[in-house]
């Protein structure tokens, strides 16, 4: 490897449970749903054992009646688990989970983790690398007071005026975000005088390289239901289902630097991490004193459902009760049915949160737990 490439080896230890979705739900047709466990079926070896047994035509019949779940189709047919269990089965673990409306998970359905081709489970590099660029970006933000930034936030806010809609907040808020984004990391990097600084090949993190993650083993994975805990400690289940990575998993990857571009180093990048929970922590998460905060100020946070706060630089860019303001302002537009008031200690007004063995966590919480250069022979 060149000398201008550095690699790192990372590991995150899953401090909650993290979701990286995959778009696709498995719902009560397509896997067993047990009291402790789901039961999910490779499809492809069940439908060879239904076109062996002349069973296509009943499954297809079994498909439009909306009141049978899977379990009933095995049973009526008699598919015992000796014969399932070949079809590549893998189980889930029910975290602690409990439905609003019958307790029913298998009515709603589980979001499904994503997963390679072969079906196995990995973090895309993709994800990981938004989630630090997002640090890096606060960062730089908290660590430079006098960058600008929080005035072009304010002035994009100012200019869509009072009851802009969800689609003019949309745009306004990501056009801003992109400007944030030149500021900080385009350099023009390349000598063409026709070379615009707002082009992608000017972005010094194009040398930021982060790996997809191992795989993650089937054993390590859980279905958790989201619940909300607000700032008094009022716990609200919300009828949501997603397949995820357990407490305590190890997610192993790497960031290779390419000094051509980039001038991060594992200095810098550790101390964004520390810099962006400090604030995230002194801002957000000691208000919420009945929640699960963590206290590890390596603390960042992975994948959906970690909530708007964290993955935003609008607590690195503002004091708290601008931030909450700001915050609240959006947050109206794009949820107007929920109530986001600004006189209050933060915004949104709830901490994402789950339970698993009894036990509270933070959605999507990670703590940096190994950052080691890979030492390389040069040619």
């Amino acid at each position: 490897m060149a000398k201008f490439l550095k690699k790192y080896n990372i590991e995150l230890e899953t401090i909650g449970p993290v979701f990286i979705g995959s778009g696709y739900t498995i719902n009560k047709k397509e896997a067993l749903f047990k009291k402790d466990k789901v039961v999910i079926i490779d499809t492809r070896l069940m439908f060879d054992y239904f076109i062996k047994k002349n069973l296509l035509k009943k499954y297809q019949e079994y498909m439009l009646d909306m009141g049978k779940d899977l379990a009933v189709f095995f049973k009526d047919n008699n598919i015992d688990e000796k014969i399932y269990k070949n079809w590549n089965v893998k189980e889930l673990s029910l975290g602690d989970t409990k439905g609003t409306d019958d307790g029913d998970v298998k009515g709603r359905g589980i979001e499904r983790f994503v997963r390679d081709g072969n079906g196995k489970i990995y973090v895309p590099g993709s994800s990981l690398k938004g989630m630090l660029r997002t640090i890096l970006t606060g960062a730089y933000i908290i660590q430079n007071s006098d960058c600008g930034i929080s005035n072009k936030l304010s002035e994009a806010e100012w200019g869509l005026g009072n009851n802009p809609s969800k689609k003019e907040l949309e745009k306004t808020y990501k056009d801003s975000l992109s400007d944030i984004d030149i500021d900080i990391f385009h350099k023009n990097l390349f000598s063409d005088s026709n070379n615009r600084m707002d082009n992608k090949i000017n972005d010094t993190l194009r040398g930021f390289m982060v790996s997809d993650s191992e795989y993650i083993s089937d054993e390590d994975m859980c279905v958790c239901q989201k619940v909300d805990i607000s700032l008094d400690g009022t716990e609200i289940a919300i009828p949501l289902y997603r397949e995820c990575i357990k407490p305590g998993v190890t997610i192993r990857f790497s960031i290779t630097v390419d000094s051509n571009f980039c001038d991060y180093d594992k200095e810098k990048i550790i101390k964004s991490i520390g810099c962006f929970y400090e604030n995230y922590w002194n801002k957000v998460s000691k208000q919420f004193k009945k929640a699960p905060i963590s206290n590890d100020k390596y603390t960042c946070f992975l994948g959906g459902g970690a909530g708007f706060e964290s993955k935003t630089i609008i607590y690195s860019s503002f004091d708290r009760k601008k931030a909450v303001d700001f915050t609240s302002n959006i947050l109206i537009v794009l949820f107007p049915d929920a109530k986001h008031d600004k006189d209050t200690d933060v915004s949104p007004r709830v901490v994402n949160c789950t339970k698993y063995n009894s036990n509270k966590y933070l959605f999507g919480a990670c703590s940096l737990r190994k950052f080691e250069e890979e030492q390389m022979d040069f040619v």
